[in-house]
């Protein structure tokens, strides 16, 4: 009958998971990050080298170093969660696929009468 039919609609995301796409204090890209460590708190990523450096070196209560964030950072609250690695993976391969294609180059010969 008309209108019985079925599609089947896949729907994908286009967001990624993560936050911040720099650690705002080494500066360097997350893709880039060989020990990412996200805080419990936030959910803000950063380079675990730097972040452990700002919260050893801030005197007390050092904040979350993204800007407009009031959570504070500690030590045992910076972590390598289980997911990290892979949003970082599964948002540089999206990433990957959509970036601006090569231009095409149209060869189709046209009739000139």
């Amino acid at each position: 009958m008309p209108g019985d039919e079925q599609e089947d609609i896949v729907m994908t995301s286009t967001e990624s998971n993560l936050l911040n796409v720099t650690c705002p204090l080494s500066g360097k890209p997350v893709f880039d990050i060989e020990d990412p460590v996200r805080s419990i708190d936030c959910k803000h990523i950063y380079e675990k080298k730097a972040v452990m450096h700002y919260i050893k070196t801030k005197k007390a209560n050092p904040k979350c170093a993204i800007a407009g964030c009031p959570k504070i950072l500690q030590v045992a609250r910076v972590i390598c969660d289980p997911l990290l690695r892979i949003e970082i993976e599964e948002a540089r391969t999206m990433s990957k696929q959509t970036e601006h294609p090569t231009l095409i180059e149209d060869c189709t010969a046209l009739d000139e009468d």
